[in-house]
Order: C-alpha cells, then structure tokens, then sequence
C-alpha cells in the first residue's frame, strides 16, 4: 500500500516559490549594485585612435606655436592618442580660450595657455567670452619665457638709453608692433612708455609671425617679442637687441641689459606657457596628461628650445593652480597702476 504524501496547497506552494525568487533576486542586488558602483568610479583614460587637439591662441610660426608643437610631440609619446597642435590666432588669444571652453570636457581637447589668455586679458577686455579659471583645468605648466626689445641695424639708436632719448625726440611719429594684445611683451612695452614718458604708439597684429615679418621687411622701427623668437635674427644681425625684460639677464643673451637694470626697477615681464583643459575633464585624465608632461620635461625634446633661451618648467595642477593666481594679482596691480588699457 503507497504511503500517502503530503503536499501543500497550490496557493502555498505559489508563496514558496515567489519567496525563493526574492530571496535569489536580493542576494544579486549587493553584486550588481557592487558592479554598478565599480562602473561608475572607473577612471576614464585614453583609448582609440581619436587625436587630442591642443589649441594655440596665435599664429603658425611665432613663439607660442613653437614651444606649443615640442609639447605636442612629447604628449603624443607618452599617450596612446596622436596629439596635434591647432592653431587658432585673433582676440588677444580669445578666439582659441573660448573654443576649448565650450569644447566637451573629455580629455581630448587641450589648451596651450600662456600670460595673456589666462592673467592679463581679464584686466584689459571687461567682458572676455571664457573665465580663465572657471572654465579651465590646469594640467601643468610648460615654460616660462624672457622678451626683448629689438630695433632694425639702421635705426637711430645702439643703445637701451640711446633709444629712450630717441623716441622722446620723435614724439610719437614712430610706432612699434604688437605680436598679440595682453601679451608680456606688449605689457612691458606700455609701462615702458608710461614709466619713461615715451609717445610710442603700437599696433597690433593678428599673429607674432605677421608682426615680425612687418618688422623685418621694414614696415615699422621697434618691436619687443620674445627671446626665442627673436634670437635668430639677433644671431644673424638683422635685428639690434637692446634690453631684456627678466629680472636677470637671458643666459643667451648675456650682454643684453635687462630694463630693470637700466633705470626701470619695475618693469620686470616673464611671459609663461602651459597646458589647461576644459573645465571638468576627468581627474584621472588630467593626472595621465600631467605625468606626460613630467616625462616630456625630462626627456631631450626641449634642448633645442631651451639653448634658444626657453626655461622650461613643470608643475602639478594645483602648483599651476597658485602660479596662475600671483601672476595673475601682479599684473592686474600693474594694469591699474600703469593705467594700460587694450
């Protein structure tokens, strides 16, 4: 005789079986909100063959586009993406700060930020298209750079205090060119005058490289750019150096006064350049371009530049952070003071 079995109701049964389910259905939930939170706090990094964009607020050729294209070149062996250099003149620098601004936040778009763009230009234009600090992430400095004031060989004046005397007699009937408005050299130039009392009018150009082809081709008499930019030309004798604007004399140019020395104690100018991405960009990209940029310093790429007079330099984004921030307090109490204006 079969031993009868017990068997629970359906409606029982029904309950175990849901139970079972939630039961299995809860124990998942800590996994997959462990693999939901694992997602969410990956770091973003690099990967493809999408090309990072480092944008140079001015010209093919000129001082910024060269130092900007050793950066790209050492970027692009230290990350996995090409990286190439966009050159985006006009504004003062504004036309490239406020692209990369608006530009998607995702690492692959990069600014080549130098003294106009991110501490002078917010003191002379009251309503620049991009905040230098709000729309910006620093990545690491790059250089730092030294001006000089250069003449053509017929112009009447060898010396730094032969060309004071000399523009003061001309009393405004000669000019000089500006390379780019709100630059170091353009801002060393107007405390010049203003401290000297010298009628020098400038005109801007759209580029450096327009300005000293003007230059040289004898379009105009006096001009202050960059020791590296202007070096070969010094070397060549095409141009007369006459004073520098560091508070020490350029290594390269040792027989160069600098302005400071020359009876103008304030009027110290170093020019700077570094990389900064948009506001936002993922920390762990940023630490990646960063630790490109450590190795890119240290490596030889910078020899050529830096036997030209280029000092390079190297921060973590927060020392690029604070850098910014005292240059950026220097010259706006050397705006006011000199009453400069774009």
């Amino acid at each position: 005789m079969a031993v009868p079995t017990h068997r629970a109701p359906e409606s029982a049964r029904g309950h175990d079986a849901m139970r079972r389910r939630l039961l299995i259905s809860a124990g998942a939930l800590p996994a997959m909100a462990g693999l939901r939170v694992a997602s969410a706090a990956a770091p973003a990094s690099y990967s493809g063959s999408r090309p990072i964009e480092l944008i140079v607020p001015g010209g093919a050729g000129a001082g910024t586009d060269v130092v900007a294209r050793v950066v790209a070149k050492g970027l692009n062996d230290f990350v996995p993406q090409p990286v190439v250099v966009k050159d985006m003149p006009g504004a003062a620098g504004s036309i490239g700060a406020q692209y990369v601004a608006r530009a998607q936040p995702d690492g692959y778009t990069l600014f080549f930020a130098i003294t106009g763009t991110h501490t002078v230009n917010q003191f002379l234009y009251p309503n620049l298209p991009y905040d230098p600090v709000k729309n910006f992430t620093p990545v690491s400095l790059a250089c730092k750079y030294n001006n000089v004031l250069v003449v053509r060989p017929d112009y009447g004046a060898k010396t730094f205090a032969e060309f004071v005397e000399h523009v003061r007699a001309s009393k405004g009937r000669e000019y000089y060119g500006i390379t780019a408005n709100g630059s170091s050299s353009n801002l060393a130039m107007e405390l010049l005058k203003s401290e000297a009392g010298l009628e020098l009018p400038g005109v801007p150009y759209r580029s450096a490289g327009a300005a000293v082809t003007d230059f040289l081709g004898g379009q105009y008499p006096v001009l202050m750019d960059t020791v590296i930019n202007m070096l070969p030309h010094i070397r060549a004798g095409k141009v007369v150096a006459l004073a520098t604007t560091g508070a020490e004399r350029s290594p390269v140019l040792p027989d160069v006064p600098t302005i400071a020395e020359s009876g103008f104690p304030s009027i110290v100018a170093i020019g700077w350049g570094g990389v900064m991405a948009p506001a936002g960009t993922p920390a762990s990209m940023v630490e990646q371009l960063n630790q490109a940029m450590s190795k890119t310093v240290k490596s030889t790429a910078f020899d050529p530049l830096k036997a030209s007079g280029l000092e390079v330099a190297y921060t973590s984004p927060q020392e690029m952070a604070e850098f910014i921030a005292r240059e950026s307090e220097k010259w706006g109490k050397l705006v006011k003071a000199g009453k400069i204006s774009a």
